[in-house]
């Protein structure tokens, strides 16, 4: 069979679509040469690329139906020809075909299905097989780094997806308001058993180290938005901040509890209400690590009643505190190199101090019985000489700064006026002023850098605590990918309902990305190596951008990946998951979205 002639073409690009033009030439009086005339749409380019099968208007076919005999290809500048009755393949299939971003995806949907996350959103989501559609809203804020649903539909329709059907910005807001907090619970419900399950399989062997931390974040139209605790605080005035609280799992990257609080409300003081609602779990063998600002003596006492494990850090700053009175007394042992730890590089020291609590609540409250009880707690603390050294060189160039915008009579920012009078005299002779430093201010404000103290009633070896410590920079990662590398640090939503389930999503699109890096952090812990791995500031990032260009070819009713998925094989193992093989995905039946508001 005889290939027809194609007319001149022309390739152009609108939006994501590439369309396909004829024209033909003119003859210019004026210039005296051809030019081009008024050009005509014939027809697009399947896939989404300037190559590949183009799929013509049925106008052009009226004009020109011998086409309708042979699948049209473009390569290049070229373009090929097969003859449909050797292929096949019907125009209909042809029309069909389409090429998908699928390898990040194909990724994300294992590492789920091999965490608790797959199992949890089945259990809290069923209806609707919402969990599909609250998946892919989190495949597009890891990929697409943005919390912008309103940009979900042009994504969608270029990437493979959990639930493939369209979801407009107002199905998303509908799934949103759909997610309410008794399901949020049943999500986390799931967790609590794995914790259990983790306790019965390790007993007493393993503890498990759970980092609590928060963070804040602030949303578009706060002020139109009710309180999201406000059967707790009826009392407090809405606020633009709103504050999130976490439990994370160092091991796997997830986290498995968090809590959203009125920005008004100091984090401090919603730590014992997730003690109180963490302690019916019956966990005996986990350890709450949190950074300062949670180690006050109520969180300690709430922790010892409900029998939770702990490891806070103390704020040394504080003036004549019990933490500045334990530094006080061991100074002299702490410069003793026999009191190196040679591992951490710190000198470290372990005091052990009988602790009194009042055991017996009510409601919250302490019984007027007020029952004592007592324990030991372990207060390790350290000297880092290398910090120490740092805040001082550091103090002293920031004096330095002062002395010289003074000397020069420059204008001393806020900071700086702060520095002015922490640590200079002032002098007036006449009308004269001058400035000498303080070298006992000085002294005073570096009395206690360099050391730091953490306080437990399980761990009662120093450098495990140092260790244990350091481990809970998880949850320091994880809030960091929420509030930059997903961009959720401001909320678009306009009533409570939506927010409540776009802070779930946002959590839950960031405890993905997190299996993700834990994953990565495993693989190279282990001292693997690998050549596909990206070089550049985030590995972790690059390898979801660079399996996210694998494409899948939607044809003939069925879902298959290129070759480019074996050529990323190894990323694909650094993830632990399986490299996309040749056998058709099929494609799923979706349901309409309903129209009803919930």
């Amino acid at each position: 069979m005889e290939n027809p002639k194609l007319p001149p073409i022309l390739v152009n690009k609108a939006g994501s679509v590439y369309y396909v033009y004829t024209y033909k030439n003119v003859w210019d009086r004026e210039l005296k040469r051809s030019k081009r005339g008024e050009s005509k749409k014939i027809g697009k380019i399947l896939g989404g690329q300037k190559d590949g099968v183009i799929c013509f208007d049925e106008s052009f076919l009226q004009e020109r139906p011998e086409f309708r005999s042979f699948q049209v290809e473009r390569k290049g500048k070229e373009y090929v020809f097969t003859p449909l009755n050797e292929s096949g393949t019907t125009l209909t299939q042809l029309q069909e075909v389409k090429q998908l971003h699928a390898g990040a995806t194909w990724a994300l949907d294992q590492l789920v299905a091999q965490s608790p996350v797959g199992e949890a959103l089945k259990w809290a989501f069923p209806q609707r097989r919402d969990y599909l559609k609250i998946l892919s809203i989190c495949y597009f804020i890891i990929l697409n780094q943005d919390n912008n649903i309103s940009k979900y539909e042009t994504f969608a329709e270029v990437t493979r997806l959990p639930w493939g059907a369209p979801l407009a910005p107002s199905s998303i807001s509908r799934v949103f308001r759909k997610i309410r907090n008794q399901q949020i619970e049943t999500y986390f419900s799931v967790f609590r058993d794995e914790l259990l399950e983790q306790q019965e399989k390790y007993g007493d062997k393993n503890e498990i180290t759970l980092a609590l931390d928060s963070t804040s974040g602030s949303n578009y139209v706060i002020n139109n938005l009710l309180n999201l605790e406000r059967h707790r605080y009826e009392d407090e005035d809405n606020l633009p901040l709103i504050n999130l609280l976490a439990l994370t799992d160092y091991e796997s990257g997830i986290a498995f509890f968090y809590r959203a609080y009125d920005g008004k409300v100091p984090a401090a003081k919603t730590v014992s209400q997730v003690i109180s609602e963490n302690a019916g779990l019956s966990l005996k063998n986990v350890v709450f690590v949190s950074d300062k600002g949670y180690s006050d003596a109520k969180n300690i006492n709430d922790c010892l009643r409900n029998k939770l494990g702990f490891l806070f850090n103390v704020q040394c700053a504080m003036p004549d505190s019990f933490a500045q009175e334990l530094i006080d007394g061991e100074k002299e042992n702490l410069r003793d190199l026999n009191r190196m730890d040679w591992l951490t590089k710190v000198f470290q020291i372990t005091k052990e101090i009988n602790w009194t609590f009042e055991s017996d609540l009510v409601e919250g409250q302490v019984t007027s019985k007020k029952t004592k009880e007592s324990t030991i707690l372990y207060w390790h603390i350290y000297f880092n000489r290398q910090f120490a050294e740092n805040a001082r060189q550091g103090l002293i160039e920031r004096i330095d700064r002062v002395r010289e915008k003074i000397y020069n009579g420059e204008e001393l920012d806020e900071n700086e006026l702060t520095l002015l009078e922490d640590v200079f005299e002032k002098h007036e002779e006449g009308d004269m002023i001058s400035y000498t430093i303080s070298n006992e201010k000085v002294d005073q404000k570096l009395r206690y850098k360099g050391y730091q103290m953490l306080v437990s009633d399980k761990i009662s070896d120093a450098r495990k605590a140092w260790c244990v410590y350091q481990e809970r920079r998880i949850l320091e990662d994880t809030f960091k990918t929420l509030k930059t590398r997903l961009s959720c640090v401001r909320n678009r939503v306009s009533d409570n309902e939506s927010l409540i389930g776009k802070t779930f999503v946002q959590f839950l699109a960031t405890s993905i990305e997190m299996i993700v890096r834990a994953r990565l952090r495993k693989y190279l812990e282990e001292g693997k190596a690998s050549d596909s791995l990206p070089t550049d500031y985030d590995p972790a990032r690059g390898i979801l951008d660079s399996l996210n260009n694998v494409m899948q070819t939607k044809f003939c009713e069925g879902y298959y990946f290129g070759e480019s998925a074996e050529q990323k094989r190894g990323l694909f193992e650094v993830l632990g998951v399986s490299v996309p093989g040749p056998e058709t995905e099929k494609e799923q039946d979706y349901e309409d979205e309903e129209e009803t508001e919930f």
